[in-house]
């Protein structure tokens, strides 16, 4: 009983995160655009945003994993507050530049969020409580896609505000969801060895899965020149934020499946195999889009989805789950999702003046070329992993 209601608990908590995730992440282009933003600008202030986030992320994973009293849960709660009084300030404030700060502040909570809430997994599960993390995910998935394609068309009613309001109502919600969920207690380690790994000293702990992390970055660098601009590339078709909101549901609703029975997938396939295999995903997802010359493409290439974005989003949990120790898991999942948000920072960098300097054909070639960099560089890291005897489950 107690395992079943905690498991509905994460459900809703992974929905709500991912419902929240949505109008802060995969609408940067539509919220600076609409605040007058052009480009390049949206592109450098993206970046500026997720640099933060990539580096806040093992920081305050590191701090869960070191401070005693700060758990996964009591952080959301911590984050969950101004998240709430930026959304507010978002509804008064009126100049631009001043909108573009909170709306990133507001992106960089959701990305801490993302490794609190894997970290949940494992701490519930070194209690022996059992949790499904593919059904939540997949329920993440289905909720991002709801939500996508209902502020993609709400915002053409509503404009701009319509993100904030969404934001508010969310995390109103998710608070209410993480303060039912039962405390989880903190791994005891005699060693001092364990209890001094920081961030730094971290990657030489781990030299095989910081050559993973390697291969995330470049391949979260293709993903966001697409996820970032993807406005701009239905745009260039002739669509608009309807057809975004449209594409945006697809993606999400494709990678539910997989999601759904990523366990049973697991026994199949060893997860070292499925990251190289996401990887390869991103290869194909890349090409599809180069060759897309009408909207009704662009619906079809997010069918890519399902061998690209699903299959990572869990296996690169379960990865970290099994490369790195039990006492560094937070510190571990941050690294992983903190790649995540670098690979923004350069996609949204590169991605605006490519654009507008060399034009939609260039942007979508370089995506394809960095695709191919960090399949290359998964394969070299899952290899090293295997030779070392340490990472055979890898």
């Amino acid at each position: 009983m107690k395992d079943k209601k905690i498991n509905i608990q994460y459900i809703l908590l992974q929905g709500l995160y991912w419902m929240m995730f949505c109008p802060s992440a995969g609408f940067i282009s539509f919220y600076l655009q609409g605040n007058g933003f052009g480009n390049s600008l949206i592109g450098i202030i993206t970046a500026v945003f997720c640099l933060v986030a990539a580096i806040l992320q093992p920081l305050a994973g590191n701090l869960c994993d070191r401070i005693k009293i700060l758990t996964w849960k009591r952080m959301i709660i911590l984050l969950g507050l101004p998240y709430i009084l930026i959304c507010i300030m978002l509804f008064i404030v009126k100049e631009r530049w001043l909108i573009a700060v909170l709306f990133g502040l507001m992106y960089i909570i959701a990305s801490i969020y993302l490794p609190m809430i894997n970290t949940a997994l494992f701490a519930y599960e070194r209690e022996g409580v059992k949790l499904n993390f593919g059904v939540a995910r997949g329920t993440g998935s289905a909720m991002y896609a709801i939500m996508a394609l209902l502020i993609g068309n709400m915002a053409l009613r509503f404009g701009t505000k319509i993100i904030p309001a969404s934001g508010l109502i969310i995390m109103v919600l998710l608070l209410c969801v993480v303060s039912t969920m039962p405390h989880t207690k903190k791994s005891v380690f005699e060693s001092d060895e364990y209890r001094q790994t920081n961030v730094i000293s971290f990657i030489r702990k781990y030299p095989y899965f910081s050559i993973m992390l390697l291969a995330v970055l470049f391949i979260f660098f293709s993903h966001n020149i697409i996820g970032t601009y993807l406005l701009q590339i239905v745009q260039s078709l002739g669509g608009n934020s309807g057809n975004l909101g449209t594409a945006m549901f697809i993606q999400a609703v494709v990678e539910i499946p997989v999601l759904f029975t990523f366990s049973f997938i697991m026994k199949k396939i060893k997860v070292g195999n499925l990251m190289i295999i996401a990887c390869a995903g991103y290869i194909l997802r890349a090409v599809l889009y180069f060759v897309s010359i009408n909207i009704g493409m662009i619906y079809i290439t997010q069918l890519s989805q399902i061998c690209s974005f699903a299959i990572m989003a869990a296996a690169s949990v379960y990865f970290t789950g099994t490369a790195v120790r039990e006492e560094d898991h937070a510190t571990g999942q941050a690294f992983m999702s903190g790649m995540m948000s670098a690979g923004t920072v350069l996609g949204s960098l590169f991605g605006g003046g490519i654009l507008d300097y060399m034009g939609m054909r260039a942007l979508l070639s370089v995506n394809i070329l960095l695709s191919v960099i960090g399949t290359g560089i998964a394969i070299w890291s899952v290899r090293m992993m295997r030779i070392n005897k340490r990472f055979r489950q890898v």
